[in-house]
């Protein structure tokens, strides 16, 4: 009777660690996720204005959502294997005078073709250029 306790309180215990473990390596990319900065040679060109938050928006319908600094803008996505992801180049609204990095965010979407997930991170990378580094929201 007494190893079959050990033996239920290892298999518990294991099964919490693996539940956390899945927590830490979630790579779900349908949240809404702060663009924050680019890691790139060029990134310098573009500052980002603190005080504004450029959302972008996954939908699992394969949709995603772009509010920049004034306009917003939506588009189709498509995942695929190994987090290769292509996301459609985004129509927006047009309204004047959004930031530098908005403009460069919105250009640059569409020459993404991978993404990685580290903690509350998103990492959008552009092959030959850098990442685009979000901040998940919600």
């Amino acid at each position: 009777m007494k190893n079959w306790i050990i033996l239920f309180g290892f298999a518990f215990a294991l099964f919490v660690s693996c539940k956390n473990e899945q927590i830490v390596t979630d790579d779900n990319i349908y949240h809404t996720w702060e663009a924050k900065s680019f890691i790139s040679v060029e990134s310098v060109a573009y500052p980002k204005k603190e005080e504004v938050a450029i959302l972008l928006t996954f939908k699992r319908d394969g949709t995603y959502y772009l509010k920049l600094d004034v306009n917003t803008c939506l588009g189709d996505f498509e995942r695929g294997d190994n987090k290769s992801i292509t996301i459609d180049y985004p129509p927006c609204t047009e309204k004047c005078c959004d930031s530098e990095f908005s403009n460069k965010l919105a250009a640059m979407l569409s020459k993404v073709t991978t993404y990685r997930i580290t903690g509350d991170h998103l990492y959008l990378s552009v092959p030959e250029w850098g990442d685009i580094k979000l901040e998940r929201r919600d």
